[in-house]
């Protein structure tokens, strides 16, 4: 259990730290319009969502460093992650339902069902 569970937190961590938790927190809006989503001109609130949001992954993602050394000890560690997955996997549903989000948005559906899973 052990090996199997510190290669899913070590890969699962970078992953958000590259793909979420530093660009959110450098650059919410040009990450953003990477994505395809549409700047407004009011992006006050946005950035500050977005490093918030940023910060929270980074967080996330230290404890999951620390659990893929010792996953027996940060065992609540995992239940957060597919409990994330779960909240992040409807969210993206309900977004991606309504047609506002951009078409790349639709696809990171299917990764956060996986996740969850």
């Amino acid at each position: 259990m052990n090996a199997g569970s510190s290669v899913f937190m070590l890969v699962g961590s970078t992953g958000l730290v590259i793909l979420l938790g530093l660009p959110l927190l450098i650059s919410p809006m040009r990450w953003a319009r990477k994505l395809g989503w549409k700047i407004p001109e009011e992006a006050d609130l946005a950035n500050y969502l977005g490093r918030s949001l940023g910060g929270v992954c980074l967080s996330i993602a230290i404890v999951g460093y620390l659990a893929a050394r010792n996953p027996w000890l940060y065992r609540p560690v995992f239940e957060l992650v597919i409990i994330l997955g779960v909240f992040s996997t409807g969210v993206h549903y309900m977004v991606s339902s309504g047609r506002a989000s951009p078409c790349l948005k639709t696809w990171k559906l299917s990764c956060f069902c996986s996740s969850a899973l």
